[in-house]
């Protein structure tokens, strides 16, 4: 019996119809090398609020919005959270601690027309709104025939 090799990942087979989709293509092949390093800490939930607009909410407890960094660089959204050590040794204070307080960051690929509205801190909560804007001239429309 001849076995198919099927690659999912083969995406010059699969998008041969396909015209000027070259640097999706090649950052999906960049994704799905990352894929086995993407952090899990800390918990985060990813919302979609109507069709255009989303929602990360990201555990952060325990950091104060001064020990929390967002930013977004080349449809790149980054989030740090970095706590200062205190030098009065009070964390031997501790019997047990459970809540962790260690250094993080966490990136999310944003398509081309995805843009940050905002981002709030609430209640242990990292709040971050995204909403899809696409320009006019991108979306559907009509071709008449002449």
């Amino acid at each position: 019996m001849h076995k198919l090799n099927y690659d999912p990942f083969s995406f010059s087979k699969q998008f041969n119809t396909t015209i000027g989709f070259e640097p999706i293509l090649k950052r999906l092949a960049e994704m799905s090398e990352a894929m086995p390093k993407i952090p899990t800490y800390p918990p985060y939930n990813i919302k979609q609020l109507s069709e255009d607009r989303y929602k990360i909410e990201m555990a952060v407890a325990g950091f104060a919005k001064k020990d929390l960094k967002i930013e977004l660089h080349n449809n790149q959204l980054t989030i740090e959270g970095s706590q200062e050590t205190s030098s009065d040794n009070s964390d031997s204070n501790y019997v047990y601690k459970g809540i962790a307080a260690r250094q993080f960051r966490q990136s999310f690929a944003l398509e081309d027309h995805v843009k940050v509205l905002g981002s709030e801190l609430k209640d242990g909560i990292l709040n971050i709104e995204l909403e899809r804007d696409i320009p006019e001239e991108k979306k559907p429309r009509s071709i008449e025939i002449k």
